[in-house]
């Protein structure tokens, strides 16, 4: 093995070391000023303040980042994402249903996993043991899966599309609501308390639902107060939200949606023709065209 010789000054030109490393540490630090008058420059300039924000100035901006079209699409992918890898473990329940979720796009087959006097059966259920949107004897139910953390439903629910509707057919048309609930256990729990907000005030039902999403993202403290204020009984529903007694009924309620009627998220619209048991899947927050569009369909099939 060849020893490989040290470079000290007994083999070196020592005057052209020491220069070499003398003009390699000015030249380092003027490479640091360089760098720092550059982001002083680009501070003024575009007037980036993210150090000297305060925690509301960076909530605010949080509730921003969370309301805008781009989350809204990065959070619908992520949970696209997880249902497929879901069906590619556990199987698609729904291989009769033609739902294309990718673009949250309208689904315009119907779904035949079950006859249609099973799903007469089923609305006839819902619009009697339901808080009801409508005339009771309508024609035709919408019923409407959602979630009180669900973006998408936010939005569904501000732009008034459901009762735009009902608005249209006044009396061929009403609605009930039902859960489907895609991010975990807080989103659960509000459903559940929203069930008790039904048994025991039932005509604030939807005020509630409406309140709860102009605060989005609500919590249970404050869905607690906004249906406090709308009449329930403060101690009556707090007694029932720390049962959870309706979290397994909206586990089925998920169950049939799914393999009834082709429901894989949020939010999921089912319009039922109760005369004949047909029906359509408008997967989405879709503007009234779409939902108008698809009852008539089912009034010419």
């Amino acid at each position: 093995m060849v020893k490989k010789e040290s470079t000290t000054c007994e083999n070196c030109d020592c005057k052209k070391c020491c220069g070499s490393n003398c003009i390699s540490l000015i030249l380092s630090a003027l490479w640091c000023i360089a760098a720092i008058v550059a982001c002083i420059f680009a501070c003024k300039v575009y007037n980036l303040n993210v150090l000297s924000a305060g925690w509301h100035d960076n909530l605010k901006k949080m509730n921003e980042l969370y309301s805008s079209d781009a989350y809204i699409k990065y959070a619908t992918e992520q949970t696209q994402a997880y249902i497929d890898g879901f069906m590619a473990q556990y199987g698609d329940t729904n291989e009769d249903t033609n739902v294309n979720d990718e673009d949250t796009t309208t689904d315009e087959e119907e779904t035949n996993n079950a006859s249609t006097e099973d799903v007469k059966t089923i609305v006839e259920d819902m619009v009697s043991n339901s808080p009801i949107r409508g005339d009771k004897d309508a024609r035709f139910t919408i019923v409407e899966y959602t979630e009180l953390h669900c973006p998408y439903c936010q939005r569904h629910a501000q732009a008034g599309t459901i009762n735009s509707v009902i608005e249209k057919f006044p009396w061929e048309v009403n609605s009930v609501s039902r859960h489907f609930i895609i991010h975990g256990e807080d989103a659960l729990n509000l459903a559940s308390a929203m069930e008790c907000v039904a048994e025991l005030k039932p005509e604030v039902y939807y005020q509630t639902f409406e309140k709860a999403f102009e605060a989005y993202p609500v919590d249970m403290d404050a869905l607690v107060n906004i249906a406090t204020e709308l009449g329930v009984d403060k101690s009556a529903l707090q007694s029932c939200v720390d049962e959870w007694k309706y979290k397994q009924a909206i586990n089925d309620g998920m169950t049939q949606a799914s393999t009834l009627f082709g429901v894989n998220g949020t939010p999921g619209n089912v319009i039922i023709d109760r005369e004949t048991g047909k029906y359509k899947l408008v997967s989405g927050a879709y503007p009234v065209d779409e939902f108008v569009n698809a009852i008539n369909e089912l009034k010419n099939a």
